[in-house]
């Protein structure tokens, strides 16, 4: 598998001239090869680890002691690790490779929908895994999502158009939302309730660490070999989380009650997401914004989740974690999150798009200039995590962190065009520091309000408004950005395009009248952009003054 990865991306390094029709009966048997491959490994997942089937599904088991912090930091942790560094940074690894993928494949419009599909798709699998978790061990149900995860960016890597790579990232989506709710039960249930917090801060450096480096990574791998190097590097990752993963204990609790699945419940978020995110990305280009059309289908989305809640507050096992969300810390912590989500991932996604065709920046020069982003996040989370610790007190953070990122936006937003490129580096690092402060508290609050009983489904719950925040900030943003730039019309709007899709590389040909007339119409729309991300920071901030202060 590993040989036809390779010889895909040095096709298109050294032979771009090949008619693609030629290639597609090998890519076709290749990624037919691959499903195998992965059918194979999902039925070796199942075969491994009899123990936690061993049970009648009426004997509940007694309860395995926690670990220490030491031991669940030297056996567990490594296990789960690599698994989120996979799935957080594989949401952000495309931000410097979009420009590739468009000038590639050939489709700016719905580029976007690149990100979102994995977003969405992460979304709709979150409750689905904390369910099955709780019933069939978390263990199991992380190696599975590994697997999926693994096979799905072979697909990616070898896609040729970008329909089927839209279709591989959702299908990589549904590996990778299993992998993010999994990992933190995982943690949940082996370590004890008072470590917990300590755990949520190295979740959060984790989550800061691999969220933000994936531009940079992503830049790299674009620039000396392909875009397509972006998820070929997940085979090597995905093998190496598969091996640490095999070392976690299995579940104390698996196999203990019987499975009562709850596929309307399932169907009901799928298709109303599905609805709501595909309303917004096609606000602007697909459908006018007074179009009925787009009314038509953001009300469709607003009746599914109406019945969504109406239907999951009637099952006592239900998928989505309606009734949890009647307690005002996990909700109000849930929107927190969702604001936080949308405001990293615009941020990370379009700052890159930014650097390159409003600075003329590099490609892999503005993944470099992403790395004090990642610096000054990290920072922030370990010193939340440490603050946490020592005190107890953890609801002023996610309420300042936001607060910080709202005026460094609002700054960008009024100042853009006067600005140095290192001053716009410093303000987003200001952005990202408060941001950094938002993701361990929240963690703790939730996990705390929800008690063991319900890990699993608090645990998807934050996953959800995670996954759901960035992709509505995405698409979002995205919506109004490509309004901004494609549909202006005349001259203008077609050099616009055609910058989106030849990147740094084509604005420095042209003549200097016209790059300067480009940073101007720039300006303007990534002006707007910032301007977004800061009123979703506010809201965040906002909300997050009213969680109530949990007993610690």
């Amino acid at each position: 598998m590993r040989e036809c990865v390779c010889a895909a991306m040095a096709h298109e390094a050294c032979s771009t001239d090949r008619d693609p029709r030629g290639s597609f009966r090998g890519l076709t048997a290749n990624l037919r090869s691959a499903g195998v491959s992965f059918l194979h490994s999902v039925r070796a997942i199942w075969r491994y680890m009899p123990d936690e089937f061993s049970a009648p599904p009426t004997a509940l088991k007694a309860p395995r002691a926690t670990m220490s912090v030491e031991e669940a930091f030297r056996v567990v942790f490594p296990g789960v690790m690599v698994a989120m560094f996979m799935a957080a940074a594989d949401q952000t690894i495309l931000a410097s490779a979009l420009p590739a993928i468009a000038g590639a494949l050939r489709g700016v419009t719905d580029l976007s929908w690149v990100v979102v599909a994995y977003l969405l798709a992460a979304t709709v699998a979150a409750p689905v895994y904390g369910h099955l978790g709780d019933t069939f061990g978390r263990r199991r149900l992380l190696m599975i999502a590994l697997a999926i995860f693994t096979v799905a960016s072979i697909g990616c890597a070898l896609a040729p158009s970008l329909p089927l790579l839209i279709a591989a990232r959702a299908l990589q989506g549904l590996g990778g939302g299993g992998l993010m709710t999994t990992a933190q039960a995982i943690i949940g249930e082996n370590v004890p309730p008072r470590e917990r917090g300590r755990f949520s801060a190295y979740f959060a450096m984790l989550f800061a660490t691999s969220s933000t480096a994936g531009p940079v990574l992503g830049a790299y791998l674009t620039e000396i070999a392909s875009w397509r190097a972006v998820f070929a590097i997940n085979l090597p990752l995905g093998v190496i989380a598969w091996a640490l993963a095999r070392r976690i204990p299995p579940s104390d609790q698996a196999g203990a009650r019987p499975f009562r699945g709850d596929p309307v419940g399932t169907l009901l978020f799928a298709i109303s997401a599905v609805t709501l995110l595909f309303a917004l990305s096609s606000a602007g280009h697909r459908f006018a914004w007074n179009s009925w059309a787009l009314y038509a289908l953001l009300a469709l989305a607003l009746l599914g989740f109406v019945a969504l809640v109406r239907w999951e507050r009637q099952r006592a096992d239900a998928v989505i974690p309606v009734r949890l969300l009647e307690q005002p810390a996990i909700l109000r912590s849930d929107v927190v999150v969702f604001f936080f989500a949308a405001c990293l991932f615009s941020t990370i996604l379009y700052l890159p798009l930014y650097l390159q065709l409003g600075r003329g920046v590099a490609i892999g020069e503005s993944g470099l200039l992403l790395l004090p982003i990642t610096l000054s996040m990290v920072a922030c989370s370990a010193f939340t995590g440490r603050r946490i610790a020592r005190t107890g007190r953890v609801v002023q953070f996610p309420r300042r962190g936001l607060v910080a990122a709202m005026i460094a936006m609002a700054v960008l937003a009024l100042s853009l065009p006067r600005l140095s490129t290192i001053a716009v580096l410093v303000l987003t690092m200001i952005t990202s520091a408060g941001l950094g402060a938002v993701m361990a508290p929240t963690q703790v609050i939730v996990q705390h309000a929800a008690g063991r009983q319900a890990l699993g489904a608090a645990t998807a719950s934050i996953a959800i408004a995670r996954a759901i925040g960035g992709a509505v900030g995405v698409a979002l943003v995205g919506a109004v950005l490509f309004v901004l730039v494609g549909r202006g019309g005349g001259e203008a709007s077609t050099t616009l395009n055609a910058a989106l899709e030849g990147g740094a590389s084509f604005i420095a040909g042209l003549p200097q009248a016209q790059r300067e007339a480009l940073a101007g119409d720039l300006d303007h729309a990534f002006r707007l952009v910032f301007a977004m991300i800061a009123a979703m920071a506010g809201v965040g901030a906002a909300i997050a003054a009213t969680v109530p202060k949990p007993e610690l």
